[in-house]
């Protein structure tokens, strides 16, 4: 079971010179076992709002026995250049969901 580590979750734009614009969005996701493998996958189809963006966490358990030890996995999505003026993105899992809101780069 995955659960969202919500304060880990942030989102902005990119607008360095040069290049298109680039939504990264990056979080972090607690599993209860060594093993695991998470990414982010722009959900298909989106919402009915096209100003949010919904990604799901797809995650995979190890094949055979874990070591049970909790493990906390690093997520990145990046979109270039992002298909919408988005102003949010949610993030679920089976268990819940999240949303953050786009903010300024670091």
């Amino acid at each position: 079971m995955t659960v969202l580590l919500r304060n880990t979750f942030k989102a902005w734009i990119d607008r360095a010179p040069g290049a298109p614009p680039r939504l990264v969005m990056v979080g972090d996701v607690r599993v209860p076992t060594n093993g695991w493998q998470a990414r982010l996958t722009k959900r298909s189809p989106q919402g009915i709002n096209p100003k949010i963006l919904i990604l799901d966490v797809d995650a995979e358990r190890p094949a055979g026995t874990a070591q049970e030890e909790i493990t906390t996995i690093p997520l990145r999505y990046e979109e270039s250049p992002p298909q919408d003026e988005y102003g949010q993105v949610m993030i679920a899992t089976c268990k819940g969901e999240i949303v953050v809101n786009i903010g300024r780069p670091h």
